[in-house]
């Protein structure tokens, strides 16, 4: 009975420490917008996982392989020439649905923290996933888009400006709205 107890005693002084082990919190974003115009025609509009361009208003263009069956890649070309590839995971034309996750981003330089050079991503996250989805609604659609990811500062302590969770929620917010609301006014023309 002793060793029990004094096993749940060690248990409990290291619980403090595997708290604050876990690293950062996992973010989410969740934006929809409403559009004016039947499903299918906004699904059309935005189903083409190789053609990124069609819809998001940053992409200059985007070179692909494999459709839109999941695997498929694609390299998106910024605005400004910064680089994101991206993989689907998953794409159900039927539920006009489709999840992919970012693996790789291009550099859009370094940050000074104490002395210690951190690369600063040219969209400041990591680890993202994201679902994008169109729904019938009132007569016409809802586009739902939601990202799950990590700020892209790794390190321990206080992440700079340029690498915190702040700046990555502004990031995806900001692509998020621009992007539906850019939708709405081409779809309801």
């Amino acid at each position: 009975m002793k060793k029990w107890l004094n096993l749940i005693v060690v248990s409990l002084a290291f619980l403090p420490a595997l708290v604050f082990a876990h690293g950062a919190p996992r973010l989410q974003v969740e934006e929809s917008i409403v559009i004016n115009a039947d499903p299918a025609t906004v699904w059309k509009a935005i189903n083409d996982f190789g053609k990124a361009e069609a819809w998001i208003p940053v992409v200059e263009s985007t070179e692909s392989e494999g459709g839109n069956a999941p695997g498929a890649t694609r390299t998106l070309t910024l605005k400004g020439g910064a680089t994101i590839s991206e993989k689907l995971k998953k794409y159900d034309d039927e539920k006009m649905s489709f999840m992919y996750q970012i693996t790789d981003i291009s550099s859009a330089g370094e940050v000074d923290d104490h002395g210690e050079m951190h690369e600063v991503p040219a969209f400041p996250v990591s680890k993202y996933k994201s679902w994008v989805s169109v729904e019938a609604t009132d007569g016409g659609s809802k586009v739902t888009w939601l990202g799950k990811f990590f700020r892209a500062y790794h390190g321990n302590g206080h992440p700079p400006k340029e690498l915190d969770d702040d700046t990555a929620k502004k990031a995806v917010t900001g692509l998020y709205q621009s992007t539906l609301a850019d939708l709405k006014t081409k779809l309801e023309k």
